[in-house]
């Protein structure tokens, strides 16, 4: 299984002769149980989650207006395909795909061209715009693991995509998309956690984050 930029691997597994703060340890908890689940996931399954995420997202993209997002390319476990990109891209949206450094993600213009990136994952062939090209988006598609009712999104431990929300402005929706039992009650939640504003799941649909005291 290959997950998207900020994947995690054996490699990366948590050292056990560091304290590392509660959270830390509970999400490595978290991770470990939902790759399991995505892993066991059948391949029917997949197939029909993809297809509704696809007529959500596009659905979503056209209701709101958003002439640029930025996306990625899923692939291995994730759910979602690389083909709501050329949909996307054919409707007229332009689209950011990010690039893997050592650290960080750069955002590169999608041209319907995908190449091999460091970490065996599809990247972009066009211009490449730097750290702050999500600062052009009108809306950020991101991977998780999980997302719960407050936004608070899991990744897969490496951080590419924390760093990058960071550096997004603050009016931007973020949209994590996630199997429809991947939407759960509570995550841990680290200080440097950006929440997410919307979710994408199959069932669902596209749906608003409700803050604490919203109407149901």
């Amino acid at each position: 299984m290959c997950p998207a930029a900020d994947t995690s691997d054996s490699s990366d597994s948590l050292p056990t002769d560091v304290n590392l703060p509660p959270e830390a340890v509970e999400k490595e908890a978290w991770r470990t149980r939902l790759l399991a689940a995505r892993a066991a996931r059948s391949e029917e399954d997949r197939v029909v989650a993809t297809r509704a995420l696809q007529a959500h997202l596009l659905a979503a993209v056209a209701d709101s207006g958003w002439s640029t997002i930025s996306a990625y390319v899923p692939f291995g476990d994730e759910p979602g395909s690389a083909e709501t990109l050329v949909l996307l891209q054919a409707a007229g949206v332009r689209i950011l795909l990010p690039c893997t450094g050592p650290e960080d993600l750069t955002w590169a213009v999608y041209d319907g061209n995908l190449r091999p990136g460091p970490l065996g994952i599809l990247e972009p062939t066009g211009a490449d715009l730097g750290l702050d090209g999500l600062s052009e988006v009108d809306a950020v598609l991101t991977p998780a693991l999980a997302v719960d009712r407050s936004g608070t999104r899991i990744g897969y431990g490496r951080g590419y995509f924390d760093r990058a929300l960071s550096r997004l402005p603050v009016d931007r929706p973020v949209l994590a998309i996630v199997y429809d039992d991947e939407l759960v009650d509570f995550l841990p939640c680290a200080h440097y956690d950006r929440p997410v504003t919307h979710t994408v799941t199959a069932l669902l649909g596209t749906r608003p984050i409700r803050s604490a005291g919203s109407a149901p």
